[in-house]
């Protein structure tokens, strides 16, 4: 049991006059004592509360003592500055009731000594392998609020007593068992849990929608994020010692998940463990799948890939708590979506790999551009621990994808594989791998006002159909036929050989990614894992 110099000095900072606090003495203290007249030894790990009147004279330690003093003589001996200029000090007026001091700085003790025993319990509770509802409950206790604990997928493992949650997203995730996918995305768009999920320490979250502040730490086992410790200021405000306490509380929760395979051995549950370990590239995911398979336990199999949703842009407002859950499952049923480090994640199998490569589900598309998700796939891959790998993949699609194709919700990584390639680029000048016909044309359209050079990319793209390539630039064929003459005059290259055609028009797409890359100012850092 200790309280520090910090703790008292605010809980008296309204009724001080003066605090002094010298930082270089220990701050912690195991109990608090009256000063009387017979104290001949200031202990510095006690803080001494009495009247200025009844300090000792010659008392030993008195030169770095710990003193809550009541102003009501002046001190002998030297100038004041001097003899007290190494103590720890809380002043208090002439007519302040030593007797309430000292009953107030006691009630601090036995607070903590009240919150030492919860601790205890709890601690007692983890070595006993009571489980987590004996933790939680403790902490509940510890912390005067209701506290509840999730897993890395948002699925209640234990709370205590929900009578006293008064947050209502909160009843209804206690209710049902897990948190909704809404729930999930518009969480992890506001900027404190952004925020606080970089950090190690616990942290505050207020949202809009409650007027209920929630503290949350995070559950880890090594360095491995298994889930949160939710404190709801429901009861009480949350206050900045609740930190530590659901710090230490989270620490718990994970020896306790760690020892205790229940809280995994579920089938989904240890499905999630499996792809998790396999994401984060880790031997226990490599374990996990030869366990299984000597287990004769089905795994994913045969043609496969990894499938990345965003759900960054997703607006829950106006839909009903579960919606996108629904939604979700309807068109992800058999990739039993999981969620990872801000994304849903699945693993794609058998012939529903070619039809997400196809994009031949009906409504996905529009699902996913009503409401703002975007989904990156990988590449096709047939031994399941090389999940990572294909992970980043459909994470590289994403990201490339949105600077290329921004109104295009779905993107394959084969489709973005030689943009990825030219990532290393991305600081140069696109002219290095531009094609030198194509630097002919823009140097033409610059000195002439013309636009031949975009006219070229329409005429390629579209196959070198007159009538489509004109409906596309609006204008006339007879028109379009000059600019393709002026064109032909100008890069001399013959357009009804392949090789040509390819060589132009993969300069086009460099190219214009390049520019976009460097408009954008985006560096990117290719993963030599892909």
């Amino acid at each position: 049991m200790s309280v520090t110099f910090e703790q008292i000095s605010r809980h008296f900072t309204r009724q001080a006059v003066h605090i002094q606090w010298n930082q270089t003495l220990t701050t912690e203290y195991a109990d608090t004592m009256l000063i009387t007249k017979s104290l001949t030894h200031f202990a510095p790990e006690w803080i001494y509360v009495g009247h200025r009147s009844r300090l000792p004279d010659h008392a030993e330690g008195w030169e770095q003592a710990s003193l809550m003093l009541i102003n009501d003589a002046v001190e002998p001996g030297g100038p004041l500055q001097q003899r007290y200029s190494g103590q720890n000090r809380i002043e208090f007026k002439a007519e302040a009731d030593v007797f309430e001091i000292y009953n107030q700085t006691r009630a601090l003790f036995l607070k903590e000594a009240e919150r030492e025993q919860a601790k205890g319990r709890m601690l007692e509770a983890c070595v006993a392998g009571k489980g987590l509802d004996a933790i939680v409950s403790a902490a509940a206790e510890l912390l005067g609020n209701p506290v509840i604990i999730i897993d890395g997928s948002y699925r209640i493992l234990a709370s205590s007593d929900c009578g006293g949650v008064t947050d209502p997203i909160w009843s209804d995730n206690l209710h049902k068992g897990y948190c909704s996918y809404d729930f999930i995305a518009a969480v992890h768009q506001m900027k404190c849990v952004q925020t606080g999920i970089e950090s190690l320490e616990a942290y505050e979250v207020e949202c809009s929608g409650s007027q209920v502040t929630k503290l949350v730490a995070k559950v880890r086992i090594g360095s491995k994020p298994v889930g949160n410790v939710i404190v709801l200021g429901s009861t009480r405000p949350i206050h900045q010692k609740d930190h530590d306490l659901a710090g230490f509380t989270a620490e718990l929760v994970a020896a306790e998940m760690a020892k205790n395979s229940f809280y995994r051995n579920s089938g989904q549950a240890e499905y999630e463990e499996l792809i998790y370990g396999l994401l984060e590239n880790e031997e226990s995911g490599q374990m996990l799948v030869q366990e299984r398979l000597r287990s004769g336990k089905l795994l994913p199999k045969g043609r496969l890939s990894v499938l990345v949703l965003d759900l960054a842009g997703y607006e829950a407002a106006s839909k009903y708590n579960g919606y996108l859950r629904d939604q979700l499952h309807q068109y992800f049923r058999e990739e039993r979506l999981i969620f990872y480090h801000e994304h849903m994640v699945g693993v794609c199998e058998g012939d529903a790999v070619a039809s997400r490569s196809r994009g031949d589900e009906p409504g996905l598309r529009e699902f996913l551009v009503t409401h703002q998700i975007r989904l990156g796939i990988s590449r096709e891959f047939t031994d399941l621990t090389d999940c990572r790998k294909y992970y980043l993949q459909a994470l590289k699609a994403l990201e490339i994808g949105r600077m290329v194709w921004p109104h295009e919700p779905r993107v394959l990584y084969a489709d973005v594989l030689l943009y990825d390639l030219l990532s290393p680029y991305a600081q140069r000048d696109s002219r290095e791998v531009s094609h030198p016909a194509l630097t002919v044309l823009r140097e033409f359209d610059e000195k002439h006002h013309a636009d031949l050079y975009h006219t070229l990319y329409s005429y390629l793209k579209n196959n070198r159909q007159l009538q489509k390539t004109a409906d596309e630039l609006f204008v006339h064929r007879n028109t379009l036929r000059y600019r393709l003459r002026q064109i032909d005059e100008l890069i001399q290259l013959d357009l009804s050989q392949i090789d040509q055609v390819l060589r132009l028009y993969m300069s086009y797409q460099m190219t214009d990614y390049l520019d976009k890359l460097n408009a954008a100012g985006v560096t990117f850092h290719p993963d030599s894992s892909l």
